[in-house]
């Protein structure tokens, strides 16, 4: 017998994306292609992190403090995070195209006048509106697969995009370099400029609206009765906690890792090279995922991969407990990480999505935006309680997030089994 909370569970639920407000299935709008959706999300991360190369050139050439070229980050990604809270409930009722194309066309425009601004008071005010319009790209890419792919198939179709999000950061993190060097940090403006329009271009021509079933009322109590009612849903909470989890071990491992590695006697170069085997086995991961472990269900597939992130981050805890110093001894376990996450992260996000029913635009806004959260705030938790000098502090930190996501998956799978 279900228990009280099971049954507020299913009170709570929405209709899924696909059916009516009577239940009734409807047909399934065509989407844009995958691989358009997977670059407008993708670019956001690009957006990201191609600048980060030339953060001392813009601090030497601007003549400004370090804490001021660090904010041209920090701003931007909480612009990332703030705008697809906006986004998600205002797409529900409007649409996500005109909120795509609105975005595109800002983020193009704030790259365009970045690269003729010298003050770092404009810079900065430029990477907010370039944030806040990659949140549109970002959350309708992934509010438009969970319109018009079916619950599965939106997990497979969301493999791709994260993918594309595996690759994205190493790639322009490296390019940046290269072309921070070479033309200064006004040609990575130039290039984003370039690839943003093509972007915007793009979406003007196959953008198509799938939000087929919109709310009717735009006003900021109707916005707010949407987040109660997404944040009142457990299985949404579950899901998104989870996906927050995976994502904030990622960043905070990109955060302190590197001082282990130089502790262990290797440069910075020798762990970017050996880093890197974390998101070529998360690629291997989301292509398993797609093969395999979707079919099987993605509370099944999401519940094994929070299991064996587990194991990771543990066994990357015993291995420097131990005393090993070899790079491998940091490299093998977050190779099983990487794995793991290329399955959570994409079912996770489905889910999520797919539990808001009705209000998918809005449970999107607040997945995206708890994802970004989550990775800047368990980074500077663990500087925090001084896991850059101590890594059994980062470790253990990890491991209790990696825990929250084994529970939180659990609670998932246990209410699917019950309900079966």
């Amino acid at each position: 017998m279900k228990s009280t909370n099971e049954n507020t569970i299913n009170q709570i639920q929405s209709p899924p994306a696909g059916t009516n407000n009577a239940g009734q299935h409807t047909a399934r709008p065509t989407p844009p292609p995958i691989w358009f959706l997977a670059l407008c999300t993708a670019n956001a991360v690009v957006g990201l992190t191609i600048l980060t190369p030339a953060l001392p050139m813009i601090k030497t050439e601007l003549g400004v403090s370090s804490a001021a070229v660090q904010q041209l980050l920090t701003v931007y990604m909480v612009a990332l995070a703030v705008g697809q809270l906006v986004y998600g409930p205002l797409s529900d009722r409007i649409g996500r195209r005109p909120i795509m194309l609105t975005g595109a066309v800002l983020y193009t425009a704030g790259c365009l006048l970045a690269t003729f601004t010298n003050s770092i008071e404009h810079l900065t005010l430029l990477r907010i509106a370039q944030g806040l319009g990659a949140a549109a790209c970002m959350s309708m890419g992934r509010a438009i697969v969970n319109d018009a792919f079916e619950r599965n198939e939106a997990a497979r179709q969301m493999s791709t995009i994260s993918i594309m999000l595996a690759i994205a950061p190493v790639l322009s993190l490296a390019f940046g370099g290269i072309l921070a060097e070479s033309t200064g940090w006004k040609g990575i403006m130039t290039l984003l400029t370039a690839t943003s329009l093509a972007m915007t271009i793009a979406a003007f021509h196959m953008a198509v609206e799938t939000n087929t079933n919109r709310l009717s009322v735009i006003n900021v109590k109707s916005v707010l009765q949407a987040y109660s009612t997404v944040l009142r849903n457990r299985l949404f909470l579950c899901w998104a906690v989870s996906s927050g989890m995976q994502v904030g071990i990622f960043f905070s491992l990109n955060g302190f890792l590197a001082y282990q590695y130089q502790r262990h006697g290797y440069s910075l170069a020798e762990f970017g090279l050996w880093f890197a085997l974390t998101p070529l086995c998360y690629l291997i991961g989301n292509s398993c995922n797609r093969k395999w472990f979707v079919a099987r269900g993605i509370e099944r597939a999401a519940m094994t991969g929070c299991t064996l992130s587990l194991v990771s981050v543990i066994s990357l805890y015993i291995t420097q407990a131990l005393g090993f110093t070899h790079a491998l001894s940091l490299a093998l376990p977050c190779c099983l990480f990487g794995f793991s996450n290329g399955i959570v992260i994409a079912n996770a996000t489905v889910g999520a999505i797919s539990t808001a029913g009705k209000h998918a635009g809005t449970g999107t806004g607040i997945v995206g935006a708890w994802q970004m959260a989550t990775g800047g705030i368990a980074g500077a938790i663990i500087v925090f309680l001084g896991g850059a000098k101590e890594f059994s502090i980062a470790a253990s930190t990890l491991i209790s997030m990696s825990a929250i996501s084994v529970f939180c998956m659990w609670r998932v799978y246990r209410q699917r089994n019950l309900q079966q």
